[in-house]
């Protein structure tokens, strides 16, 4: 490699800086102007069955027959879901089924082209199992996202060298965990072998690089307003890390909005943060007091890539060997 290797990172951030298929900057096009549902399987068979339902949903401004997502918790409802997938669904968000051979044995194979999103609980625990998705990988689109909890940096280095895009799943990291992102940030900024996106990182570095990135909100799917996740066939909503600290106070679109404005107004870090347009608050939820001294030193990291990358651009302008595609 010729170049220096944070031009190299500029080259690697032509791909989407959300590692779904459906759109950037985390929020798919066919959900322009109307929230993506993510339903439990259940849930999504009544609405697919039951068209009365759907039709009253749309009027009432639910999900109707938009896009959606389904979550799946067993090999049977991802069966279901891979072989015969309904207009509108975007991907399968799959839970508890990473240590179940035989459900990756059937996603490896062409039933559809449906993307998988699959969510670890135990990342520190459950890692060696991610070599099952190398084939399914060659199948379909696969994510995995990963929560930030002691331990998970096993599971993002064996998926990073696996090829498998990454969504890193803060929350309000321990200090444990911040020790652990911040050597994950290492890996992505600096070793070539990171061929996919790392996220929140790659959304966050884009942005500092003058790209639309929205919220962090938006880019780990958390934002109400644009993600609706749904607890039931009732259609109650479940918002962000909602078992920690429910919201009884604010309509589900208003919560990013509210928990800044009320953020600023008490002083906390929020009001003074250079940070605060891509973050808006996403640390503080749902403690308030929660310190960000940790992730804001992540944030500088990022930031001084950025500026190498700027430095590294500039030295290369006008030399012949630098083609379009690397330039911004």
């Amino acid at each position: 490699m010729d170049q220096p290797p944070s031009l190299w990172r500029w080259r690697f951030m032509g791909q989407p800086m959300v590692s779904n298929p459906t759109g950037d900057a985390g929020v798919p096009e066919e959900s322009a102007g109307q929230p993506l549902a993510f339903l439990p399987a259940a849930s999504a068979d009544e609405a697919r069955f039951r068209p009365s339902r759907m039709a009253a949903e749309t009027a009432s401004g639910g999900q109707g027959k938009g896009p959606f997502v389904v979550i799946v918790r067993g090999r049977d409802e991802l069966t279901r879901w891979l072989c015969d997938p309904p207009a509108g669904l975007q991907w399968l968000q799959v839970e508890g089924l990473l240590g179940d051979r035989d459900a990756w044995a059937l996603a490896a194979q062409d039933l559809s082209d449906v993307p998988l999103d699959v969510m670890l609980s135990a990342p520190g625990a459950e890692f060696s199992n991610l070599y099952r998705l190398v084939e399914v990988s060659a199948a379909r689109e696969v994510r995995v996202s990963v929560p930030a909890v002691p331990g998970f940096l096993k599971a993002v280095r064996l998926a990073a060298s696996l090829g498998l895009s990454i969504r890193l799943l803060p929350g309000q990291p321990s200090a444990e965990a911040i020790q652990e992102m911040a050597a994950a940030l290492e890996l992505y900024l600096h070793d070539p072998a990171v061929e996919a996106p790392v996220e929140f990182f790659h959304s966050v570095l884009a942005w500092m690089r003058g790209a639309p990135a929205g919220s962090l909100w938006r880019i780990l799917e958390e934002d109400p307003a644009v993600f609706r996740h749904e607890e039931d066939a009732g259609g109650r909503l479940r918002l962000p890390r909602a078992a920690q600290a429910p919201w009884q106070e604010t309509a589900p679109p208003d919560v990013v909005q509210a928990q800044l404005a009320r953020l600023v107004t008490a002083g906390a870090e929020c009001a003074t943060c250079r940070w605060r347009p891509v973050c808006q608050g996403y640390f503080k939820w749902p403690d308030p007091g929660y310190s960000c001294q940790g992730v804001k030193r992540l944030f500088s990291t990022l930031e001084a890539a950025a500026g190498e990358i700027g430095q590294d651009l500039a030295g290369c302008e006008g030399q012949p060997g630098l083609s379009g595609s690397d330039k911004p």
